[in-house]
């Protein structure tokens, strides 16, 4: 299995294609950010659930059990139009938007899972005449609230997830 989705070739015409001239530098970065970019994925699209447990939000199983390290390739798994996923395939969206992740990645390395210390946070600063309140959560809001929303990515990687829901629910026909 390979340690992040997708090539350093297939990333680097992904990002010609796209004149992204910030994808540069040598093998070795490149491999580092692309590496950097899935975990950033897999963790990205989990959910914790009410329970406590965390769930995928990729349909199916990993195809290789607990221990595959990505998420990817899976089993049984299929696309949102109910398309079939071959259980030895990581879909294009997922490394196209390891790609996209990457770049992030390559020009400012931890930028997309940022350290979340909370007796760190600053609530209100103010320096002479100016103060700043910042919107900044308690607990677990705060901590996610570090983490960036990259919607290019959410948007390219959504025909492969599932929505997932915590049972009990009531839904009314």
């Amino acid at each position: 299995m390979p340690e992040f989705y997708g090539t350093v070739a297939a990333a680097d015409a992904y990002h010609l294609a796209r004149a992204n001239a910030a994808w540069t530098g040598d093998d070795t970065a490149k491999q580092a950010a692309l590496l950097r970019a899935s975990v950033y994925i897999d963790g990205r699209y989990r959910k914790l659930l009410a329970s406590g447990a965390w769930q995928s939000l990729f349909p199916g199983v990993k195809t290789e059990g607990r221990g595959q390290t990505r998420e990817w390739p899976r089993t049984g798994a299929e696309d949102y139009e109910g398309h079939a996923i071959e259980p030895d395939q990581v879909p294009v969206e997922v490394e196209n938007a390891t790609f996209e992740a990457a770049l992030r990645e390559l020009a400012s390395p931890g930028s997309l899972s940022p350290d979340f210390v909370a007796a760190q946070t600053i609530k209100r600063e103010k320096v002479g005449p100016l103060e700043t309140e910042f919107a900044v959560g308690n607990g677990a809001d705060a901590a996610g609230s570090v983490r960036p929303v990259i919607s290019t990515i959410d948007e390219m990687i959504a025909p492969v997830l599932v929505a997932r829901y915590a049972l009990p629910a009531v839904f009314v026909v």
